[in-house]
């Protein structure tokens, strides 16, 4: 016998594709362009934010299992390579290993979680189709042209085990010791496959623009408009930008572990701002969105 359980989460597909695709920018330009830990942990709390209120958790811990083992590498491949900074662990083989490698090494794994998690978070606020119809309306020929790659890459992956399995059953080797030979082998497969993905490509363009792509103005059924909840994470998200160019020409938000770092590295006023606007981007987010909720059964 089964009883529910009625839980609720927030829906983030309700504000617009260009509200996400800035909010997304933003996050991604600060990841990118500074080390500074503090200014990262600002963007972990936008991210906490949005995790602890959506439906889809489990991507999130999915995507853990899969940073551990690419973590690892990163860490070793940096303490192996590098022996930079001034404070010595231990010594192994001769190989000097160094607290700053090891810092800087931990800090890389954490801005590729918070790329793998912001990704995620963009598929939460971003309805495809809405993205589609979005972004072919400005740029339609760059839309046409990603939608042909999405929708033939699949296609031709099949295909290309689909050709391999025939040729093999007509006698073709393809795990050849020389690299030579093999690509040799490998030649009719690939011909054939350069064929149909032509053949796909074209089939794909022309019903894209039977559609109306490329055919001069299309018709929306559903255009999605701006709405002040939307104006009002625009307008903090482009200021934060600007505070974050402003933090970087100052020098604000610099921090080179190798070079030594002192408290003004970890706390000042560019970077307190920076956590400020952050706030202000996840309070806003979560408090314009609407509030859903869904049944989970569970067996007594």
């Amino acid at each position: 016998m089964e009883r529910e359980k009625i839980r609720h989460y927030i829906d983030f597909k309700q504000y617009h594709v260009l509200t996400a695709s800035l909010v997304f920018l933003s996050m991604m330009i600060i990841i990118f362009s500074t080390d500074n830990p503090v200014v990262l942990a600002s963007v972990y709390v936008f991210m906490v934010g949005i995790i602890l209120f959506c439906r889809e958790k489990r991507k999130f811990k999915t995507a853990i299992y899969y940073f551990i083992p690419i973590a690892i590498f990163i860490i070793a491949l940096n303490v192996l390579f590098v022996s930079s900074g001034s404070t010595t662990l231990f010594y192994l083989f001769h190989k000097r290993f160094t607290l700053e490698a090891a810092i800087y090494a931990i800090i890389m794994c954490f801005k590729f979680l918070a790329v793998i998690y912001l990704f995620l978070i963009l598929e939460l606020m971003i309805d495809s189709d809405r993205a589609v119809s979005y972004f072919s309306s400005i740029m339609p020929k760059s839309t046409l042209m990603l939608m042909i790659s999405f929708k033939l890459m699949p296609s031709l992956k099949n295909r290309f085990k689909s050709l391999k399995e025939i040729y093999e059953i007509r006698g073709v080797v393809f795990d050849k010791k020389k690299a030579r030979e093999k690509a040799a082998s490998y030649i009719p497969v690939m011909s054939v496959l350069l064929e149909d993905s032509m053949e796909g490509s074209f089939n794909i363009g022309e019903s894209a623009y039977v559609r109306g792509f490329l055919s001069g103005h299309r018709s929306v059924y559903e255009r999605q408009k701006l709405k002040s909840r939307d104006w009002q994470v625009i307008g903090l998200s482009i200021a934060l930008m600007v505070l974050f160019g402003v933090a970087q020409f100052k020098e604000w938000v610099k921090f080179d572990i190798y070079d030594g770092v002192t408290a003004v590295n970890f706390f000042n006023i560019g970077i307190a701002l920076i956590l400020i606007f952050i706030i202000a981007i996840t309070v806003t987010i979560i408090l314009n969105s609407e509030e859903r909720e869904y049944v989970v059964y569970r067996g007594k």
